[in-house]
C-alpha cells in the first residue's frame, strides 16, 4: 500500500499573557493512493518559544524546510510524543509543548512518510485586537463585518472643517479565510465600472477604488499583478503595495524585460499593458490589452507571438494571441526579426518581487518606515496636493491592512491634503502606507453597501479596485 500525504489548513492561534509564543495545529493524513481512501490521522499541535534562527536556511527534503514563511516537517507514523520533540529539536525548531492525537488507530506498521507545512503565525488574540481598535478609534462607530476585519466611521474636526473618514482595518491573523487582491472592472482592461459593482462580482466584503488609470481607456497606470500574472508594468517606478499569503510589503518598483531570440538579438522591453510615453519603448501587449494591440507608431512594427516563435510581423494592428503576445516597438529595434523565429522573454523586478501573488500601485508614498515621507516630485505627479477626498492603503507593523476613504469638497467633509492624509495614516497605525487615486473616485464599500459619500452619486466609473473577500 502507498500512501498520500496532505494537510489541513492552520487552524490555532493563541495567546499567552506573559510570553509570545507561535503557535501551530495541522493534521496530517496518510491516504491510500490507490483507493482514495484516509487511513490515519494525527493533529500535531506545537507551541515554538522562538522561531528559528536558521529561517531561512534549506535542508535535505527529508529534515525540516525553512523559508520565509513557513516550515514543513516530516515524521512518520511510528513517531512517538518524544520521538517527535527530539526530532523537532535536533533541527533547529525549540519546542515548549508537542502532542500527537490519532483520530483513528493505526492500521499499517509500514515506515510510511507524513509531510506537513507549518505556517508561521504570531500568536493573536481576538479580544486584545477589539481593545487596540477601540483605543486606536476612540470616537469612530466600529462594526465587525468579519473575523479579522472591521469597519469604522469617523468625524474629525479640524481648523480647515469637518472630515469624514472611513476605514476598513484587516487582521488576516485571526481569520485564515481573508484574501486580499486587487480587481478589473472587466476580464480585459479597457473597462470601468463603479467599485461597488466590483465589489459585488468578486463575492468581497470590502473594497476601495485603488489604483491611478487613463480615463479614455481604463488601463491601470502602473504596476498591477493579479494572482500572479502581470497585468500592467510601472510607470515612474511608483510605489506599490505586494502581497503574499497576506504579508505586506511595499517599496518603488522597476521592471527590466528583454526577448532573446535564437540567433542572439536581445531586445529591451520597456513595459507591458501600458500606453506608449515614447516612440522608441517596445511594449508587450497581452490579451488582456484586448483583442487587437494598439495603434503601431510611426515608423513601427507589430510581432505577434506565440507558444515562444514568432507567428507574424506586420505594421498593421494584429490580434493578441490566447498564448501569447504582440510586441509593438521600432522598426530599428525589430525589423531584423523573422517569422518562426524562436523567442524567449525575460522579466525581473528591482526589488525582486518574484514571489509576490498580488501587487498595487499608487503614489506618491505617505508613510515609509513609520514616518511621514510624502515624495510627490520624485514620483512625478502634478497638481494632485490639495484639499481633496482621498483614498489610501498602509500597513501596520505586526501585518494589518489599512484601507482608508476621506470624502472631499463637501459641507461635511472638506477633504484632505497629501501631507494631512500621511500623517491621518500614521496616526492609524500605518508603517507603510501609500496614496491612491482620490477626487470623484473615492469610494468605499462595506458588505455591498457605499460607507462614504462620493461625489457623484452612486460613484464614478473606476478600472480597478482593492478588494477584501472569504475564500474556504
Amino acid at each position: 500500500m502507498s500512501c498520500l500525504v496532505y494537510h489541513s489548513k492552520n487552524y490555532l492561534a493563541a495567546f499567552l499573557a506573559t510570553t509570545l509564543l507561535y503557535s501551530f495545529t495541522y493534521s496530517v493524513v496518510a491516504q491510500d493512493k490507490a483507493k482514495g481512501v484516509d487511513i490515519s490521522t494525527y493533529k500535531v499541535k506545537l507551541a515554538l518559544s522562538t522561531l528559528p534562527k536558521n529561517i531561512d536556511k534549506v535542508n535535505s527534503v527529508s529534515k525540516i524546510k525553512y523559508n520565509y514563511s513557513q516550515a514543513s516537517l516530516k515524521i512518520s507514523p511510528q513517531g512517538t510524543h518524544g520521538l517527535l520533540l527530539s526530532y523537532l529539536n535536533s533541527e533547529g525548531l525549540p519546542v515548549n509543548n508537542a502532542q500527537i492525537e490519532s483520530d483513528t488507530a493505526e492500521t499499517s506498521n509500514q515506515k510510511l512518510a507524513y509531510i506537513a507545512p507549518v505556517t508561521k503565525v504570531p500568536t493573536v488574540d481576538k479580544k486584545l485586537w477589539d481593545k487596540q481598535v477601540r483605543a486606536k478609534y476612540k470616537n469612530g462607530l466600529i462594526l465587525t463585518v468579519s473575523p479579522g476585519v472591521k469597519h469604522i466611521a469617523i468625524r474629525k474636526y479640524t481648523k480647515a472643517g469637518p472630515m469624514f473618514i472611513n476605514v476598513v482595518e484587516v487582521n488576516p491573523a485571526l481569520n485564515p479565510n481573508i484574501k486580499i487582491k486587487p480587481a478589473l472592472a472587466g476580464v480585459t482592461l479597457p473597462h470601468t465600472k463603479r467599485i461597488q459593482n466590483i465589489v459585488k462580482e468578486n463575492d468581497a466584503i470590502a473594497g476601495v477604488n485603488a489604483s491611478f488609470f487613463k480615463p479614455s481607456s481604463g488601463v491601470p497606470l502602473g504596476t498591477l499583478v493579479i494572482n500572479e500574472e502581470l497585468i500592467t508594468g510601472p510607470i515612474y517606478d511608483r510605489v506599490t503595495l505586494g502581497i503574499k499569503d497576506n504579508e505586506f510589503r511595499m517599496a518603488r518598483i522597476s521592471l527590466q524585460g528583454r526577448v532573446i531570440t535564437s540567433n542572439g538579438q536581445d531586445i529591451k522591453i520597456d513595459n507591458v499593458n501600458q500606453p506608449r510615453m515614447l516612440a522608441a519603448y517596445n511594449i508587450i501587449y497581452s490579451d488582456k490589452w484586448g483583442k487587437l494591440a494598439p495603434i503601431t507608431p510611426q515608423y513601427g512594427l507589430q510581432v505577434a507571438i506565440e507558444n515562444g516563435k514568432i507567428i507574424n510581423i506586420s505594421k498593421d494592428r494584429l490580434e493578441i494571441p490566447a498564448n501569447g503576445y504582440v510586441m509593438v516597438g521600432p522598426e530599428k529595434q525589430l525589423g531584423k526579426l523573422k517569422i518562426s523565429d524562436p523567442v524567449k522573454i525575460i522579466f525581473s523586478s528591482s526589488p525582486d518581487w518574484t514571489d509576490i501573488k498580488q501587487a498595487i500601485s499608487g503614489g506618491p508614498y505617505l508613510v515609509r518606515d513609520g514616518q511621514v515621507y510624502v515624495d510627490v516630485q520624485d514620483q512625478k505627479f502634478g497638481s494632485i496636493t490639495g484639499r481633496n477626498p482621498r483614498t489610501a492603503v498602509g500597513y501596520t507593523y505586526d501585518n494589518r491592512l489599512i484601507m482608508v476613504t476621506i470624502d472631499g469638497r463637501q459641507k461635511c467633509s472638506v477633504g484632505a491634503t497629501l501631507n494631512e492624509l500621511a500623517r491621518i495614516m500614521r496616526e492609524f497605525g500605518c508603517y507603510n502606507a501609500m496614496n491612491l487615486d482620490g477626487g470623484s473616485s473615492t469610494q468605499m464599500i462595506v458588505r455591498g453597501k457605499i460607507v462614504n459619500h462620493p461625489l457623484n452619486s452612486g460613484g464614478n466609473y473606476v478600472s480597478n479596485g482593492l478588494i477584501v473577500k472569504l475564500e474556504n
